[in-house]
């Protein structure tokens, strides 16, 4: 670095559109504008995976801004690929705007792959206009034709959604109608060609659905008491205990007349979403058998229109200041069980149950707001492991998406899937004096090979990698453990850091399966 460059910043974004647009391909652009402008790159801002439409779920570009607005910025420009890595916004105002904030600051935006000039002329200020005015309209035509594939497919009797139905599974089919097996949850389709139709899921699924709507149409049961009735006997819905929203979503599914239904809701990029009319529904035949008769499925209707019941802020507010007066505290276990399961409601109400316990007088310990930024430093860890591993082998790691419950998780060559592992270290010591971490592991997370990443006590910052073989049943769910534990320093190899990912997960690979070939490199 010579002492006359100038200190600059990059912006990478990667939606999922084209190969075009990864990471590598858009830093190796800048880096290469950089040296021919006398810059050196001095900050990485990056959103991977993340759409151009919106800003608040692109955490990056939120920094930034907020770095450059409160000159905590150490740079003296911001390297952008092209005007629609910088932002797709709808408006092409909204994102002038933020390229004004940082001009303002003394910051300016340079679009490094573009035709236009970043000097300020008229030529480029008109050329940024209408480059901005492309990209919203490109994201516009995509969200069209994305709407109109899916309207298709639908009506052709294939399944066009993420996980089936409670009751239902999802199969896959080639090309040529063959049944090529059950997705398993949070599997997608490899081949392109291939389809998706929905199926008859297990007998007990089945037998559970028509009990729910018998609970309701026979025995006048609300969703409440029918989640409580179906708890009580031990009955889980894959996994997980019964509340009142996931009866009531199955209560409603026309799924379960045989159909396809897709299309029921509209969302709106800056705000909820909202119901469509039913004659814009895409409904099509479904390849199964019909798990509920249409005169059951009416009377069902009628009885949830029945008990159906709209709470203001008050009335919520007022529930749980009962609540408080009864157990003298607020926990989201306690508003499930006795506000029946409605803790998500005062979270889409109130913005957070913590904003719901300050509006009726409880003050929350401050372990409870200590979880919620232990929860962003975690994500944040999360986001940036994932950004480093794609760095660090472009051609051999890839990220892998799954549906908007659970996780990605990175795929080495291809084929050997690893889940990432964040574990944030507990505030209190145990019943030896010591500090723990917490491992969380999902079902689906046992499957997989696992990167287990250890923060440090302020959460900030890893302190060891382990990369274990996938984890048996013999851990809990939530499992904590030291690092110098048994079953980490047996079966896990540390990594000294990222830079020996690819090659630990190989060798992972050959000593899980001895018939395997392993080649090592001299």
């Amino acid at each position: 670095m010579s002492e006359h460059q100038i200190p600059v910043a990059e912006y990478l974004r990667m939606s999922t559109e084209d190969q075009r647009y990864s990471l590598p391909n858009q830093q190796a652009v800048i880096r290469q504008y950089a040296a021919e402008h006398g810059f050196y790159v001095c900050r990485t801002y990056a959103d991977p995976g993340k759409s151009g439409v919106l800003i608040k779920h692109r955490e990056a570009l939120s920094q930034l801004l907020q770095d450059v607005v409160s000159g905590n910025a150490n740079y003296r420009a911001i390297l952008v690929y092209d005007v629609s890595r910088w932002g797709r916004f709808r408006n092409p105002d909204e994102a002038a705007h933020y390229d004004f904030i940082c001009a303002h600051a003394g910051i300016p935006v340079h679009y490094c792959a573009e035709q236009f000039s970043n000097d300020g002329s008229m030529q480029s200020a008109l050329m940024k206009a209408i480059k901005r005015t492309m990209a919203g309209e490109f994201s516009r035509e995509l969200g069209i034709k994305v709407f109109d594939a899916m309207k298709r497919l639908v009506s052709q009797g294939y399944h066009a959604g993420n996980d089936a139905p409670y009751g239902l599974a999802r199969m896959l089919i080639s090309p040529s109608e063959q049944r090529k097996g059950i997705l398993k949850h949070g599997e997608r389709k490899n081949l392109k060609a291939d389809r998706i139709v929905l199926v008859a899921g297990s007998k007990k699924e089945i037998a559970c659905v028509r009990r729910i709507f018998s609970m309701c149409t026979d025995e006048k049961k609300d969703c409440v008491q029918i989640a409580a009735k179906l708890n009580e006997l031990g009955i889980r819905h894959r996994g997980k205990p019964w509340n009142r929203d996931i009866i009531h979503l199955i209560l409603r599914r026309h799924q379960y007349l045989g159909l396809n239904v897709w299309g029921r809701r509209m969302q709106n990029p800056h705000g909820p979403s909202s119901l469509r009319p039913k004659s814009q529904w895409v409904i099509s035949k479904a390849r199964f058998k019909p798990i509920i008769d249409q005169a059951t499925f009416d009377r069902a209707q009628e009885v949830l229109a029945s008990h159906r019941i709209y709470y203001t802020d008050e009335t919520l507010l007022a529930k749980l200041r009962r609540i408080l007066a009864r157990n003298k505290t607020l926990t989201s276990r306690i508003i499930e069980r006795k506000a029946a399961g409605r803790s998500g409601v005062y979270r889409l109400r109130f913005g957070s149950l913590l904003k719901a316990y300050e509006l009726v007088g409880f003050k929350a310990p401050s372990s409870s707001y200590a979880m919620s930024e232990h929860s962003r430093k975690s994500k944040a860890t999360y986001d940036s492991i994932l950004l480093a591993l794609q760095r660090l082998f472009p051609d051999s790691v890839r990220l892998v998406s799954s549906d908007n419950r659970q996780k990605a998780f990175v795929e080495v060559d291809r084929h050997l899937r690893v889940s990432i592992l964040v574990c944030g270290r507990r505030a209190h010591p145990d019943k030896d004096g010591r500090f723990p971490w917490l491992l969380r592991i999902s079902p689906r997370d046992r499957q997989n090979i696992a990167l287990v990443c250890m923060l440090d006590s302020q959460w900030d910052h890893v302190v060891a990698y382990y990369l274990l073989p996938p984890i048996t049943d013999s851990l809990r769910q939530s499992h904590a453990f030291h690092i110098n534990d048994a079953w980490l320093t047996r079966s896990g190899q540390e990594l000294k850091s990222l830079k020996d990912f690819a090659d630990k997960v190989r060798t992972l690979e050959c000593a899980l399966n001895l018939s395997s070939p392993c080649f090592t490199s001299a």
